[in-house]
């Protein structure tokens, strides 16, 4: 996987074989080059939210000659997905998770017809993402978290469910299946937060003005984290 970063090849990763994927905000195409390259996916959609990106990835997809396999798209969010595309996995890795959040909010009852999982990388606010997947009747089935260029990112794959799983609130805050797996990357980027947090705390109490609400959810978060490591 020469053309994947450390976050996208844990996206990579997660990808089912034999899918139709979407790649939304694709970046040079170069997730789903991999996906066709590597024979993981039989067909995949890049799109792009703008023309300077689109011409890029456009030119990527037709130096490796897989213009019949990946279909480069303008459009916004899932909008570049038609049902006739057949898509059953959709990614979207690098955007924060209001983004994340909106584009699905977004997108219609058409665009994720055929769409049976779902592989998110947000970049930060990974809870709203998990709030979104549980209010839309998709479970998680799998996370990772990797370290790269000094961030952490969190990749969370999904897959609709007629089951209802609710998360507790440190299953939103930390990852359900990360917080099973507790790796050092986990472990390292939840004791920096700790600790961040308890400062934060400490400075509060000490301000002029407190915010007591503000305190006690940061304290929420403490108790959560500290149960967990």
């Amino acid at each position: 996987m020469t053309l994947l970063s450390k976050r996208l090849q844990a996206v990579y990763q997660m990808v089912d074989e034999n899918t139709r994927v979407a790649d939304i905000g694709s970046d040079h195409a170069y997730l789903p080059v991999e996906l066709i390259e590597e024979n993981i996916a039989n067909y995949a959609i890049a799109g792009e939210v703008a023309v300077g990106p689109m011409s890029r990835s456009k030119k990527d997809v037709e130096k490796f000659g897989l213009s019949k396999k990946i279909d480069v798209r303008l459009g916004d969010g899932l909008a570049v997905i038609k049902e006739a595309d057949r898509i059953d996995t959709v990614t979207i890795a690098g955007m924060g998770g209001i983004l994340i959040q909106s584009i699905l909010t977004r997108a219609t009852l058409e665009q994720l017809s055929n769409v049976k999982t779902l592989i998110l990388q947000p970049n930060i606010g990974e809870p709203l993402v998990r709030h979104w997947l549980v209010d839309n009747s998709f479970v998680i089935v799998d996370e990772d978290i990797v370290e790269e260029d000094h961030h952490v990112y969190e990749i969370i794959k999904a897959e609709k469910t007629n089951n209802i799983a609710n998360l507790t609130e440190p299953e939103f805050l930390m990852g359900p299946i990360l917080m099973q797996k507790k790796t050092p990357t986990f472990v390292s980027k939840w004791q920096h937060k700790l600790n961040s947090y308890q400062k934060a705390v400490s400075n509060m109490q000490n301000a002029k003005q407190i915010d007591q609400t503000k305190i006690d959810v940061m304290k929420q978060y403490i108790k959560y984290i500290e149960e967990i490591l």
